[in-house]
């Protein structure tokens, strides 16, 4: 008897760590700095997995049949990826203000002389290197791993409302958007103006090679700007990266039944 009991107790610690290990697995894939490419997927797996075996034996839940098994993973597969998402807001942000910054900056003309080349994105990794410079002196990756062992406290499997989850969650991407506009403004302004100087210029001397002239003038200035520009970069950043642990607990208590 005692033998069925506990084999009856093992058997739910192991399914419960199963659809622990995938929540866990999920968010780490989609979180920042966690899920580069330059982490081997050994350290990944080995993380993901001692994270799941210290929360198994602190969560406490019971599914009943194999369809509300399936349900569940489908459930926290997509919470997963929207905690995970939502956490790397600031970098796709960074990323977008980097392109509009070359663009601006006529970078992207590399596209035009070598098109296997691509689009410039020299201006997207530097700013990328400066947000993840921030984030780890913000210590905000420790902040993110304490949200992702909360979650099951707040969320535990098989409770997720999907419906109000989903909705917030497609509202609040426009924020990426609105955040890449803020960081690559001053640059963009500057560029238009400097457009605007450069037509006068044509105009009153119209032998001038404007479109070669332009390029030069125009990397000098994106690059002036970006170095004046830095602290306000910075303060935006910060700013963002201050209210990411709060703006997940959010996502998780919109989430619940």
């Amino acid at each position: 008897m005692d033998e069925l009991i506990n084999s009856g107790l093992v058997s739910k610690q192991i399914s419960n760590f199963v659809l622990i290990l995938l929540r866990v697995s999920i968010i780490m894939m989609m979180l920042p700095i966690f899920s580069s490419k330059n982490i081997p997927a050994q350290y990944k797996i080995a993380f993901s997995v001692a994270l799941a075996v210290l929360i198994t034996p602190l969560v406490d839940f019971k599914l009943d049949s194999k369809e509300e098994i399936a349900i569940t993973v489908f459930k926290e597969t997509l919470l997963g990826m929207v905690i995970g998402g939502s956490a790397r807001l600031v970098f796709y942000a960074a990323d977008m203000a980097g392109q509009l910054m070359s663009n601006a900056m006529s970078l992207s003309i590399a596209t035009s002389f070598d098109p296997e080349f691509g689009q410039s994105a020299e201006v997207s990794r530097f700013l990328g290197v400066l947000a993840t410079l921030l984030f780890f002196i913000m210590d905000i990756h420790h902040d993110l791993v304490s949200v992702v062992v909360k979650s099951f406290e707040i969320l535990p499997p098989g409770q997720i409302n999907i419906d109000t989850l989903m909705i917030n969650k497609i509202f609040g991407g426009s924020k990426i958007f609105t955040l890449a506009l803020k960081l690559a403004a001053p640059v963009m302004v500057g560029m238009v103006v400097a457009n605007l100087l450069l037509g006068l210029l044509y105009k009153a001397a119209p032998q001038i090679n404007i479109m070669f002239v332009s390029f030069p003038i125009f990397l000098l200035v994106g690059l002036i700007l970006m170095m004046f520009t830095m602290p306000i970069f910075f303060k935006v950043i910060s700013e963002q990266f201050s209210n990411l642990k709060d703006v997940l607990y959010e996502t998780l208590l919109i989430a619940r039944p």
